[in-house]
């Protein structure tokens, strides 16, 4: 098991998920980040394939417990995902740049994204963390119909399908456990 920890969650990937912190590997922070206005995902994750390197996961964390009321424009009006998507983009180009460079780092997620016998399954994961109250600013469930629709919308051009979970409706499926990291208090 893999274990990293992203502002107060920890994220904990099963045995044989093949798994990085993209955006603070040693390739996206001296060679990535000369590209002016880059951003990128949290974590990049491989999923075990039947003798294919399986599904690539861009996986991008927002954690808005107790600032829910701030970022409901951000939600509604859609440029959250719109953050997001130019995550998957720049982090897509990193890893087009990582595979010409050979990086070894970042090797086995270039090798599930340009497998020669099979177009991979991209899936882009909005790991949207919020406090249970927040469903009570505005209609949770039409929110994130319409945040799905909108995040699977941009990321077309990329063939990639967007999902939204959280700690609690993460499937166990992926091999990924979130959980809140709680304050321990030293005397």
């Amino acid at each position: 098991m893999t274990e990293f920890v992203e502002g107060e969650l920890l994220f904990r990937f099963a045995q044989g998920v093949t798994v990085c912190k993209y955006d603070d590997t040693k390739f996206y922070r001296s060679t990535m980040l000369r590209v002016e206005g880059t951003k990128a995902v949290d974590f990049m994750a491989v999923r075990p394939g039947s003798g294919a390197p399986g599904d690539l996961l861009l996986i991008e964390v927002k954690d808005l417990s107790g600032h829910e009321s701030r970022n409901r424009q951000r939600l509604l009006s859609g440029r959250l995902v719109s953050e997001v998507v130019q995550k998957v983009r720049d982090s897509l180009s990193g890893l087009i740049a990582a595979r010409r460079w050979d990086v070894p780092e970042l090797r086995p997620f270039a090798r599930a994204l340009f497998h020669k016998n099979q177009s991979p399954r991209i899936q882009v994961i909005l790991f949207l963390e919020e406090r249970k109250s927040a469903s009570q600013l505005f209609p949770y469930k039409r929110r994130l119909a319409d945040q799905i629709q909108l995040l699977n919308n941009k990321l077309r051009p990329f063939r990639a399908e967007g999902k939204i979970f959280n700690s609690k409706n993460l499937p166990s499926s992926y091999g990924i456990r979130a959980t809140r990291q709680t304050q321990s208090t030293t005397n």
